[in-house]
């Protein structure tokens, strides 16, 4: 067995048996004891989604309980909303409820997984998991199952990302700033491995986060052959170790809308190319479980690619 898939396993036996599902989370409603034992803050907006789909946001002004079970008031523009244990599927603070705001498509944010970690399928071809431990520790790992090309030839990655600071940013009222470092080691076939360095910002506003990145190549070698099985004949291409690269991403929710993203990012791996670019730009249709993202990607070429990732965090 690899060390890459040892190393994916070892997250899987992890998270099943230290994380268990957090108390304000279930996908068949809420135990009465869960949400008595809560205790809300009445000065800040919760976000609600229930087990029939719907959401409900706003600060909650009661918790109570009758003949039918525990209940909370949610004060909405509508009114009081009061809604029952038993038809809450996951609560939590309004700007908890983005899950995904730990990455975008392809580029980590600063922001920790934490608790939402998740289990994703890339392009349809690379299952990719993604752990929190404590409240700065991420780990994600994947590795590509694409048909024709045989295991050994295979794309693998594996991301070790630390949150070190987090603060208001002063600009945006509620916005904060956000910083991490991390390291990255990725394999184009097996014996192709190339080791990164990286350091990523990330602001927030009310709907916006943007986020920006460099990283360095430190291991590897000077130049990679890729082997592509019976899809493509071998190519060989240069990567020096010491290079330089920058990425940006922007993440936009839409106005009055809780679940529809812009996304944006941009890549490069080589400063001194900056032809050698990619860009993506596309949306992101998420709730507290699940996240789809889609767009298209600007190659260098030019030569433009679909792009889309399925996302689940079932915890």
């Amino acid at each position: 067995m690899s060390p890459l898939l040892k190393l994916i396993l070892g997250c899987i036996v992890l998270v099943c048996t230290l994380v268990g599902a957090p108390p304000l989370m279930a996908q068949q409603g809420m135990s009465d004891d869960a949400l008595e034992q809560y205790e809300f803050d009445t000065e800040l907006d919760y976000y609600v989604r229930l087990v029939n789909g719907d959401v409900v946001s706003g600060p909650v002004s009661e918790t109570a309980s009758d003949s039918v079970g525990a209940y909370i008031r949610i004060k909405t523009p509508f009114g009081r909303a009061k809604i029952y244990a038993v038809e809450i599927s996951w609560i939590g603070l309004l700007e908890e409820s983005y899950r995904a705001r730990n990455r975008g498509l392809i580029l980590p944010t600063a922001e920790a997984i934490k608790s939402d970690h998740y289990l994703a399928l890339v392009e349809g071809v690379m299952p990719t998991l993604g752990v929190g431990i404590a409240d700065f520790m991420s780990i994600t790992g994947g590795r590509t199952v694409v048909p024709g090309i045989g295991w050994q030839n295979q794309f693998s990655t594996v991301n070790i990302k630390g949150t070190v600071y987090e603060g208001k940013n002063g600009l945006v009222e509620g916005g904060k700033q956000i910083y991490a470092l991390g390291i990255n080691g990725s394999w184009i076939n097996d014996v192709n491995f190339m080791g990164h360095i990286y350091g990523v910002a990330t602001f927030t506003g009310k709907r916006t986060r943007i986020s920006t990145m460099i990283h360095a190549k430190v291991a590897g070698k000077e130049s990679y052959v890729v082997s592509g099985g019976s899809l493509f004949d071998p190519f060989t291409f240069p990567y020096a170790n010491g290079t330089i690269g920058v990425a940006f991403m922007m993440d936009v929710r839409f106005p009055e809308m809780h679940d529809l993203h812009f996304l944006g990012e941009l890549w490069n791996a080589d400063l001194t190319r900056p032809s050698q670019s990619a860009l993506f730009l596309g949306l992101r249709q998420c709730n507290t479980a699940v996240t789809f993202d889609f767009g298209l990607t600007l190659l260098p070429g030019p030569n433009v690619a679909p792009a889309f990732a399925v996302s689940w965090t079932p915890w």
